[in-house]
C-alpha cells in the first residue's frame, strides 16, 4: 500500500498541465499586490522609520537607523515592491518579478508590521508558490516579447497552493470555534459595531441579531468545511461561490484592508487547467 502511494506521490508531482492557470494568478495577485502597496499611504507614515513605525531593534533596521537612512530604505523598499508587483501584473520578466515580490513581501514583515493585515501573510504564501512555477509563457510582455509556444507547466504548485487555501480556512476556523462569541453566535455583531473594523459609522439594529447569528455560524461553517467541500468536482463551485459572497460582505461591511480581494484571487487556483486555457484562447480569438 505505501509503494501505491508512493508511486501516485511521485506521478501527481511529475504531472503537468497549460501555464495558463498560474499566468493568471501572477496578473490577479500583482493587482492586488500592486494596490494593497499604493494604499499604504501617506508615504511618511508608513515608510520610513522615522514614522509609523516600530523601534529599531537590532540587526539591520538599527545599522540604518544609525547611520540615518531610515527614509533612504524605506523609499527603496516602496519603489522596489511597487515595480516589482507592477511586473507582475503586466508580465515584465515574469519569473523574477514574481520572486522579487516575495522577498520584498519577507523584508517588510521586518521593516514595519504595523499596517500589515492577515493578507500579508496570504499574499506571502501564494507569491511562494508561484515562484516555482512558470508564470510569464502565456498573458505577459514576455510572451509578445518571445513570441514562443507555451510550453507544459509541472502541477505541482497550483496543487500546493490549493492545500495553502485549504488550510488557511481551516486553520482560520479552528481559531475562531475556540472562542465563546463565534459559538454563541454573537461575534459578527461585535465586528460590525467595533470602531477597529466597522466600515460606516453607524451600529447594527438590535432587530437584527438572529441575522448576526446566523452570519457568524455560516461563517464558522464554511470555513471549517471548506477543504472538504473544495475537494469534488461538483461541490467545488458552489463552495467557492459561497467563498465569493463572504468575501464580498466583509468587503463591503469591514475593513480588512487587501484580504477579501486577495482571497478571491486565489480561488483562480481551483479552475480547472484545461478551462483556464479554453478561456486564453477564447480571449485570443476576439
Amino acid at each position: 500500500m505505501l509503494r501505491v502511494f508512493r508511486s501516485r506521490l511521485a506521478d501527481a508531482f511529475a504531472l503537468e498541465i497549460p501555464p495558463h492557470s498560474y499566468a493568471l494568478l501572477r496578473i490577479a495577485i500583482g493587482a492586488v499586490g500592486l494596490l494593497s502597496v499604493l494604499g499604504m499611504t501617506p508615504f511618511a507614515m508608513y515608510w520610513p522609520l522615522d514614522g509609523l513605525a516600530p523601534l529599531p531593534g537590532s540587526g539591520v533596521r538599527a545599522w540604518i537607523a544609525a547611520r540615518d537612512l531610515g527614509t533612504v530604505a524605506g523609499t527603496v523598499l516602496f519603489v522596489a515592491l511597487v515595480c516589482s508587483f507592477g511586473a507582475m501584473a503586466v508580465g515584465f520578466r515574469s519569473d523574477l518579478a514574481v520572486f522579487s515580490s516575495f522577498v520584498g513581501q519577507v523584508a517588510l514583515t521586518h521593516w514595519n508590521n504595523l499596517p500589515l493585515s492577515s493578507a500579508h501573510q496570504v499574499a506571502t504564501v501564494l507569491l511562494f508558490c508561484l515562484i516555482w512555477a512558470p508564470t510569464g509563457q502565456v498573458w505577459s510582455l514576455d510572451a509578445r516579447w518571445r513570441n514562443a509556444i507555451p510550453q507544459p507547466a509541472p502541477a505541482w504548485p497550483l496543487w500546493l497552493m490549493r492545500v495553502q487555501i485549504a488550510i488557511i480556512y481551516l486553520s482560520s476556523g479552528l481559531h475562531k470555534f475556540a472562542y465563546p462569541m463565534w459559538r454563541d453566535g454573537s461575534a459578527v455583531h461585535w465586528a460590525l459595531n467595533l470602531n477597529a473594523f466597522h466600515r460606516f459609522p453607524w451600529p447594527w439594529p438590535g432587530s437584527l441579531a438572529p441575522l448576526e447569528a446566523f452570519l457568524t455560524w455560516s461563517t464558522l461553517a464554511f470555513e471549517l468545511t471548506f477543504w472538504v467541500f473544495v475537494l469534488f468536482r461538483r461541490t467545488r463551485p458552489w463552495i467557492l461561490l459561497a467563498g465569493i459572497g463572504l468575501h464580498l460582505g466583509l468587503f463591503l461591511s469591514l475593513e480588512l484592508g487587501p484580504f477579501s480581494p486577495l482571497m478571491m484571487a486565489s480561488y483562480l487556483c481551483y479552475l480547472a487547467p484545461e478551462t483556464t486555457e479554453k478561456l486564453f484562447h477564447s480571449r485570443d480569438k476576439l
